[in-house]
């Protein structure tokens, strides 16, 4: 029930990821979401902060030895205005071109790297935001917490650089036009690397996503959250998705292949094979 997309552009591909979905009669997930019960914030005693106009992503892990503390100050910058946008900013829940409302805020080299990487993937829009099918109205304010990471690594020719991430996991209830309320979660990591002796906004990109609580072909087929139809299994997804929303550290729980969303997954979406 849960999928990830990531890439770290110009070192090394991750993956593609999404799982499979018991829902038959419904590939896209969406007509039969609402049927079954209701799953709201207060049922899963959320206690996280309400996400407002401005996001409150707190403070950057430090600088590693070696790298310069403005450039630092400028990816956790960069990384907070995007995951605004992707995460909690209402404008893109519905948008058709998300890519472009975060290429907004952000510098125009990364915004060409997200733009390049966006091309190629299965769901061009959810590998960059929280995008909901035209049924689904959010339900209030989405809850969300936050985490950050950073890390030295070293590219294949052995130069090392520092990546810096953001996660946000954000809790959204949600409603379809015909139906109950149903949680949807979303883990999105952004990440910004630089060599040491960077001084400017020429970084590479990283970026991921897993989704719980949503319909799974609706990912590939539609390239938009709608509510799993099976409240059970939701609430199982959901469960998983609290517990690292709960945590302090970055965390994306791993998938294994059948999970991937990848062109082969697309096609049995289509087929009706998942």
């Amino acid at each position: 029930m849960r999928r990830f997309v990531g890439v770290l552009v110009a070192l090394l591909v991750v993956c593609s990821a999404c799982s499979g979905n018991d829902d038959k009669t419904s590939p896209g997930g969406g007509a039969s979401a609402a049927k079954g019960g209701s799953i709201t914030l207060a049922s899963l005693d959320l206690d996280w902060p309400a996400a407002g106009s401005e996001l409150d992503a707190g403070k950057r892990p430090g600088t590693p030895a070696g790298f310069d503390e403005d450039t630092l100050d400028e990816m956790a910058s960069i990384l907070t205005d995007w995951a605004q946008v992707a995460a909690v900013d209402g404008a893109v829940w519905h948008g058709a071109a998300p890519i472009e409302q975060i290429a907004d805020a952000v510098p125009a080299p990364v915004a060409k790297a997200l733009r390049a990487r966006v091309a190629k993937v299965v769901s061009p829009r959810l590998s960059v935001a929280n995008v909901f099918g035209d049924d689904v109205t959010v339900v209030g304010s989405p809850r969300i917490t936050t985490a950050w990471d950073v890390s030295k690594q070293k590219d294949k020719d052995g130069k090392t650089y520092a990546l810096l991430e953001l996660q946000t996991r954000t809790a959204y209830e949600v409603r379809l036009d015909d139906g109950a309320s149903r949680v949807i979660g979303m883990l999105r990591v952004q990440g910004l690397y630089a060599y040491q002796g960077a001084t400017d906004d020429d970084f590479g990109v990283s970026f991921g996503w897993q989704e719980f609580g949503a319909g799974d072909c609706a990912l590939a087929l539609d390239d938009e959250l709608v509510p799993d139809s099976d409240v059970a299994d939701a609430k199982k997804d959901l469960a998983a998705f609290v517990k690292v929303g709960n945590g302090k550290k970055l965390d994306m729980p791993p998938l294994p292949p059948q999970e991937q969303v990848d062109d082969d997954y697309l096609n049995r979406c289509r087929n009706g094979s998942i």
